[in-house]
């Protein structure tokens, strides 16, 4: 068996009482014995990836979070993020030529470049738990 992060018993149970869910629960909604949640949760077994997304998706985190990749339990961007993002053309340099403003003070351009960095890594991200 290969080993997970030594992070995902501690976020799954986690994320599912923050879900406000019992094991039984979440047997209803997955078809995932309790039983073998108990033994994700309790480190005696690891979910393979499927079984990992259904979870996720069902408590409302990300992968990436329970397998501590990050400290942010929901990196995906919300709708209203993603339909701003796709209205910037971020494969090309139009986006650093654009004026953009935070807080009222126009943004430097190393400061775009960042920024639109950010976004690419945030939108790859999104498109590959989908």
């Amino acid at each position: 068996m290969k080993t997970m992060l030594k992070y995902y018993s501690e976020r799954l149970k986690e994320a599912r009482l923050k879900a406000g869910l019992t094991q039984i629960q979440v047997r209803d909604h997955t078809g995932i014995n309790n039983k073998t949640l108990s033994g994700y949760e309790n480190k005696i077994s690891e979910p393979d990836y499927e079984t990992l997304k259904s979870l996720c998706d069902l408590y409302g985190v990300t992968t990436d979070w329970v397998l501590g990749h990050t400290n942010n339990p929901h990196s995906k961007l919300t709708e209203a993020e993603r339909d701003m993002v796709e209205k910037v053309e971020l494969n090309d340099d139009s986006f650093i030529k654009g004026d953009f403003t935070f807080d009222g003070v126009e943004l430097t351009e190393e400061q775009k470049r960042k920024l639109q960095a950010m976004a690419r890594l945030l939108l790859s991200q999104d498109q590959q738990g989908k």
